[in-house]
């Protein structure tokens, strides 16, 4: 099996995602009705949410958003895709080739997917998919799941735990810092956005499991 992370400008969302300034859209899950429309629910993430719901009205790609439920300050939105934009969609070809959707992140850079396939045969179909649909999609990395996962029990992946370390290694962490993390994302031989979401969800993981979050912390202002 295979774990592959790629960029999509794919339609969906496009003029929502590029006409709200700092919005994230997390999937949830897509969903296909007996009549054959599809809705999709998605957390939403932003300043402005009436900003938002103004941006999807005017959006091709999408409608009728509604609320179902709110939690740390974002949103689970209902979208209803549009009907000619349905044909666009990547659960099909998933279904047909045996992928799995993962994760789908949408920004302000585009669209940001982490998906499981059988083999690369089943992954060089989704891509050409993309191009046959005029969907531009950029490799960020693709790994065999057993270099993906973790060999013990500190919950980050192999990728998050080269990329710390490359972090560690080129001064990312230094203060001043001697590099970005394009840089870093460069020696590695990944997009700015993998490296920008492998570092984030590395350290999270790692915080996770040497930090106690529950416990009560006593803040010394020396640091």
């Amino acid at each position: 099996m295979l774990i592959a992370e790629y960029t999509l400008d794919h339609p969906i969302l496009r003029e929502t995602l590029h006409g709200v300034d700092d919005i994230v859209v997390e999937w949830e899950k897509s969903h296909t009705k007996l009549d054959g429309s599809m809705y999709m629910l998605a957390w939403i993430d932003a300043d402005d949410y009436d900003e938002v719901e103004a941006a999807i009205a005017e959006d091709p790609t999408m409608g009728n958003p509604t609320v179902r439920t709110e939690a740390g300050g974002r949103r689970l939105y209902r979208l209803e895709y549009d009907e000619y934009r349905r044909e666009t969609t990547l659960h099909p070809v998933l279904v047909e080739t045996g992928g799995v959707l993962l994760e789908a992140v949408g920004t302000n850079d585009g669209w940001r997917y982490r998906g499981q396939f059988p083999d690369r045969e089943a992954f060089q179909q989704l891509h050409r998919f993309c191009h046959g649909h005029g969907i531009d999609i950029t490799i960020d990395g693709i790994y065999e799941q057993a270099d993906w996962l973790a060999d013990d029990d500190s919950e980050l992946t192999r990728p998050q735990r080269a990329l710390l370390a490359e972090a560690v290694e080129s001064g990312y962490l230094d203060i001043p810092r001697d590099c970005t993390l394009d840089d870093v994302g460069e020696r590695l031989g990944i997009s700015r956005n993998a490296a920008s979401e492998r570092f984030r969800r590395g350290v999270k993981n790692l915080v996770t499991q040497v930090v106690d979050t529950d416990a009560d912390v006593d803040v010394d202002a020396d640091g």
